[in-house]
């Protein structure tokens, strides 16, 4: 099983489904990783909108 990124929301899973966001369109073509562990404190989860922790990708295409 390879790991999807969504299109929406950048969450990195292996689920068909986002589990953040519930949205079905995902993308195995992504570049880049960021792992948000705090987001309240983080100036890249800031600048990516993120505000709960876990994998994002930088950029789904």
């Amino acid at each position: 099983m390879n790991e999807k990124a969504c299109r929406e929301c950048h969450l990195i899973s292996y689920k068909p489904v986002c589990p953040r966001c519930k949205a079905t369109s995902l993308s195995d073509d992504f570049t880049g990783l960021v792992i948000i562990i705090n987001p309240e404190r983080s100036a890249i989860a800031q600048a990516m909108k993120v505000k709960e922790k876990g994998r994002y990708a930088l950029r789904v295409r």
